[in-house]
């Protein structure tokens, strides 16, 4: 099947950045890397390029088809294949040319190309369509059919029970003359194993016994010139639980009814590796008449009525002298023992009445089969059958955990994921402990398991576990759960619930799953901006922005070092907690506001900080005053390093070195609270403060909020899904406008402050950004725009003024201090040898004294332990044990403080 050019244009552009190829030899691409063996061994063809090969055929044998590569380009035909009158099933026959590799030669008339329209997801799709017998028809979706609940759909109401599609240019006597007829579950595989010389039909579903079509075609035989002449039957369903089950069913049901019948199976039934069916095999050139013989004997095996009868399939075709083996989901031994055999032959032989001279070769040969059949050794080992998935490997804790598929005889119980460590695979007791835990029993020993996994481990593949919910900096993908993004591109788990991006293998290393998302890749409702901006006006707009930014945080620290803090304060009742609940549900999470410090133990503090990427983490009510077991454990300035993505919390690795569990910040921090955050100039140059009050609100806003808490999640949360789809738009765009914005925002004389103008001028570039997905009217834009312009203001008035409590405190030691005579020498309010250097240290509960002597009001004192520390004036610097100037003072623990200003002085 010739490829059409504009596929294969853009598959080369694809397939020279993946692989990296040597040459270019006449029609051939040679010397790429394979992503398995990692050695520039892949070839394909350039002229025609639907397989991509690694020439260690021994060694590695690395094949895929580039449907599998890159199925974005098969994914979607409607949009570039336009329906037209001259031709109207242009979009169906660029998908079964290109994506299914089929021939149309004699097919056109045998389907049309109609539409399918999910009215309770509200979208559409192009659609493959076949007329049945019996009235009915089958069509596939086209156009990302993974949007969908279903593939394929049936017409309703109308049945094909016993019927079997089949090519219309095949007649009931190419059928009746056939050696053998393949009956494959879907229509694209009986095309398939037509288009390879294999006469074939379709039963439409694994389900389905074609009873009445092969009624007509033995009364069609009946009346022939051949009407004893039958082909052979052969069911050739997908391989799989329900396939090989169907399988064993129907071809006893068409030996009942006197054909021969047999079984054809693509791959071995407990055969590792991806499950191709027919149509795949087509593309990957695999269904030649040696490649049928194959599939022929594999159905032999499948249909073995005993495990004994298996095992003498799988030695006579392989000659182990021992090894195991799957039989109807249990697992089993064989061993052979030569001697046994030959005492066999010798029993035979002593049997036969005629000479030994007279018993010819090919008697021979089956007197010796049948020894050996009766001399193989089969025990069973485990009442399951097990199969080693894949090995999750985490480098950060050096923890390594093997996941097993496990199966059961019984239909009603379904295969079973569990965890295995390496020492419960390495011991035949600890691998027999933790298998118990599921259900199975292992009654092998040490060597059977060894050569089991032997078998089942050497290209197992390696997945990575990610901590953390969100943005994985490293694979450049966005991780939440059962759903996946990178580059632009939605991906979902794979039947072994991993992800493969590309060549990255990645899954959620935490059984937690923070998002719960309901994504429609054409349906984005926005109708809820109405709500926030008749409920917030400019402040939801602003808030809305933080969150969106917040899913490229890590992209904007790569390039800028730093990504800013947003603080919402504001008294109880101005609609904080609706706001951030219902930002919360764009992405993806319900019934969640946030986390409070102060109850949080350091593990939990740590836990929460680095379980996101590209996630707001929410600290509420982290101000508060009273005394909570944890709140002397959390200060404001731990968080100063999480500004640059660095870690907040180490911990300890356990094992027995001295290594340390250090996590980045992946996420964005959002403070709400009562009151603004107290703290060092630092920390209030790393958060944009936003107040809320009650001033604008009204029954209008009241009704407008109460809309917001009614908004179900699984209308709105696909938000987040768009908007990291949208990455690479979102910041280019951001990029640009940001350099203008913090240019702006310097050139204002009422910010001084570099960090300042930085972090609001990358706030104002996301809501520039924000319009990528979000439909902000220009007078929204503007308005959120001047809120912002305004906060940076506010906050370069806040980072430059002292804390209420600090400068009434300072007021009271000047008093003191201005008032000591300059003669006394045992009591005065400055400790500290060198005051003449600006050195000041204070004792609090002297200070606390001396204004309850003199009835001079003073806050408490776990305010001034709270505030002393962002003192600006006069710079913080420790609290320690000083030796005091005073005389006949000893060493007394004082508050130390630097004042610059009283060192130029010289003030003693």
């Amino acid at each position: 099947m010739q490829m059409r050019d504009d596929t294969r244009r853009e598959l080369l552009s694809l397939l020279k950045r993946d692989f990296k190829w040597k040459r270019e030899k006449g029609d051939w691409l040679q010397g790429g890397k394979c992503p398995d063996c990692e050695r520039h061994e892949v070839f394909a063809r350039a002229d025609n390029p639907w397989v991509v090969k690694c020439g260690r055929l021994d060694r590695c044998g690395w094949e895929r088809s580039v449907r599998d590569l890159y199925p974005e380009i098969f994914d979607s035909w409607s949009n570039r294949y336009e329906k037209t009158e001259k031709n109207p099933t242009a979009a169906a026959d660029a998908y079964l040319s290109q994506a299914r590799r089929l021939d149309l030669m004699g097919m056109r008339g045998a389907y049309t190309q109609e539409s399918f329209f999910d009215p309770a997801r509200k979208i559409g799709s192009a659609t493959v369509r076949f007329p049945l017998p019996g009235g009915s028809w089958w069509e596939r979706i086209i156009d990302q059919p993974g949007r969908f609940d279903k593939k394929a759909n049936f017409a309703a109401g109308k049945s094909y029970r016993g019927q079997a599609w089949h090519r219309p240019d095949v007649t009931m006597d190419d059928f009746a003359a056939a050696k053998s007829i393949w009956f494959a579950e879907g229509i694209f595989n009986a095309w398939a194993l037509e288009q390879a010389g294999q006469r074939a039909a379709s039963t439409m579903s694994c389900s389905n016994y074609p009873g009445e079509f092969l009624k007509a075609l033995r009364l069609h035989i009946a009346g022939s010139d051949k009407p004893t002449t039958f082909p052979k039957i052969i069911f050739a369903f997908d391989a799989g639980a329900a396939g090989t089950r169907k399988t064993r069913e129907f071809v006893k049901l068409a030996q009942d009814e006197g054909w021969e019948a047999s079984a054809a199976q693509p791959m071995a039934e407990d055969e590792d590796g991806n499950k191709l069916d027919w149509n795949d095999l087509l593309g990957l050139d695999r269904l030649t008449d040696k490649h049928r013989a194959d599939y022929l004997w594999h159905g032999d095996v499948l249909l073995a009525p005993t495990a004994q009868d298996k095992a003498f399939l799988l030695w006579d075709r392989y000659r182990w002298n021992s090894f195991h083996f799957v039989f109807r989901a249990r697992t089993y031994w064989c061993a052979i023992d030569a001697s046994t055999v030959q005492e066999k032959i010798e029993e035979y032989r002593q049997q036969q009445t005629r000479k030994l001279a007279d018993i010819d070769r090919d008697e021979e040969q089956r007197i010796r089969m049948e020894a050996s059949r009766e001399a193989l050794m089969v025990e069973e080992i485990a009442n399951c059958a097990f199969r080693v998935l894949y090995r999750q490997r985490d480098e950060a804790t050096d923890e390594t955990k093997y996941f097993l598929a496990i199966d059961f005889p019984s239909d009603r119980k379904a295969s079973i994921k569990g965890d295995f460590t390496a020492a419960q695979l390495r011991k035949a007791s600890n691998f027999e402990d933790r298998l118990f835990a599921f259900g199975g029993v292992w009654t092998g020993n040490g060597h059977q398991l060894t050569r089991i996994l032997q078998k089942q481990t050497p290209d197992l593949p390696d997945v990575r576990p990610l901590g953390f919910t969100g943005y994985c900096r490293d694979a450049k993908a966005y991780v939440f759960g059962d759903i996946a993004v990178a580059e632009g591109r939605v991906y979902r788990p794979n039947d072994d619930d991993f992800f493969q991006i590309g060549k990255q293998a990645l899954k959620l290393g935490t059984s937690e799953r923070l998002l719960d998302i309901d994504y429609d890749a054409d349906s984005l409702d926005t109708s809820w901006l109405e709500d926030l901006w008749a409920a917030y006006g400019a402040k939801g707009i602003v808030c809305l922005t933080f969150y969106f930014g917040s899913l490229f945080a890590e992209q904007v620290r790569i390039e800028m070092k730093s990504f800013p803090f947003l603080e919402m304060h504001g008294l109880p009742g101005t609609g904080k907690t609706t706001l951030v609940e219902f930002l919360w549900k764009l992405l993806g999470r319900e019934n969640y506001e946030g986390f409070d410090p102060a109850k949080a133990t350091p593990a939990a503090m740590a836990r929460n900080l680095g379980k996101v990427g590209n996630l707001p983490v929410v600290l509420i009510e982290g101000d508060r005053r009273e005394e909570a077991s944890h709140a002397r454990k959390f200060e404001w300035e731990e968080l100063k390093t999480a500004y640059n993505g660095r870690t907040v919390r180490a911990r300890g690795v356990k094992n027995s070195g001295m290594e340390t569990f250090e996590p980045p910040f992946r996420g964005a921090i959002v403070i709400e609270q009562n009151e603004p955050v107290n703290a060092s100039r630092a920390i209030l140059e790393r958060i944009m403060s936003l107040g809320f009050d009650m001033s604008n609100w009204s029954p209008a806003t009241k009704v407008a909020a109460q809309n917001l808490e009614q908004w179900p999640i699984e209308k709105i949360s696909g938000f987040i899904i768009h908007a990291a789809r949208r990455e690479s738009a979102i910041m280019a765009r951001f990029r640009q406008a940001f350099a203008q914005y913090e240019a702006e925002l310097l050139s204002l004389p009422e910010v001084r402050t570099n960090r300042l103008a930085k972090t609001h001028g990358q706030l104002l570039a996301f809501l520039d950004a924000l319009r990528e997905i979000v439909p902000l009217t220009e007078a929204q834009q503007a308005d959120a725009a001047r809120m912002i312009v305004q906060m940076a203001k506010e906050r370069q008035q806040a980072v430059n003024s002292e804390d209420p409590i600090v400068a009434l405190f300072w007021e009271r030691f000047d008093y003191f201090e201005e008032n000591e005579l300059s003669t006394q020498t045992d009591n005065r309010i400055n400790h500290h040898r060198r005051a003449a250097d600006g050195m000041i240290a204070v004792r609090l509960n002297e200070m606390e004294a001396r204004c309850a002597e003199r009835r001079l009001s003073l806050p408490t004192h776990a305010e001034l332990i709270r505030a002393l520390k962002t003192s600006k004036a006069r710079r913080f610097i420790e609290v320690t044990t000083v030796n005091s100037r005073n005389e006949n003072a000893p060493a007394v623990r004082c508050w130390v403080f630097h004042d610059s200003s009283r060192a130029v002085v010289g003030r003693s």
